[in-house]
């Protein structure tokens, strides 16, 4: 089944070998970029939001309109809300899927027990306080500066831990730590995407951003 969405393009990072030694957690960087994703959205009609989530990635030229046309054995597959809710459902185990306290400790115990370790992440896109320096007047020198102590969409981090405590704003949040040097932070895991591809832990992250996004 392919994907409602997809994310900017970047140059993917291959994770690097899984010798990397634990430090002590030094910097905690809370981000806020979904709630203004949300914002932005209809919540009447969770078909709509998607719907409104894939015109404005069109309207932007993150995604053409031929992406749902994919090929696989010569047969084209287009992405069913109906089929992704059912799976939402079955990972729920509850017909009512809508983004809650109760259905977020489903999905956070899910996931704890499905990914596989070690998990290796980057930002799905760039970060809330990246947009001034990719997109408006912020100064190259003073961004790359600030990308020292601060987390970025092209870094590639390793997942540590999950936070036993969320909430309905920022959803699961885990605590990751930069491959580069070994800085931690805590960010939402919404904000996050598998940097390999290949990974089986690549589609369990897909899909719970596209379910906490579209029914929060």
């Amino acid at each position: 089944m392919s994907k409602p969405y997809q994310n900017k393009n970047k140059k993917k990072l291959q994770p690097p070998g899984d010798d990397l030694k634990p430090i002590q957690i030094d910097e905690t960087i809370m981000s806020g970029l979904l709630s203004k994703r949300r914002n932005s959205l209809d919540h009447s009609d969770p078909r709509m939001i998607l719907k409104s989530m894939i015109e404005q990635m069109e309207s932007l030229g993150l995604i053409n309109k031929n992406f749902f046309d994919v090929e696989d054995d010569d047969e084209d597959e287009t992405f069913d809300v109906e089929e992704f809710e059912e799976k939402v459902k079955k990972i729920l185990g509850n017909s009512r899927i809508k983004v809650n306290q109760k259905t977020l400790n489903k999905y956070f115990k899910y996931l704890k027990e499905n990914l596989e370790l070690p998990c290796y992440l980057s930002g799905s896109e760039e970060f809330l306080w990246e947009e001034e320096y990719l997109y408006g007047s912020g100064k190259i020198k003073e961004y790359e500066e600030l990308k020292k102590t601060n987390p970025s969409y092209t870094d590639v981090f390793v997942l540590e831990n999950f936070q036993p405590k969320f909430d309905d704003t920022d959803g699961i949040m885990v605590d990751v730590k930069r491959v580069s040097d070994n800085r931690q932070f805590t960010l939402p895991l919404a904000e996050l995407e598998v940097s390999d591809e290949d990974s089986p832990n690549h589609s369990l992250i897909e899909d719970y951003l596209a379910w906490f996004i579209t029914y929060s």
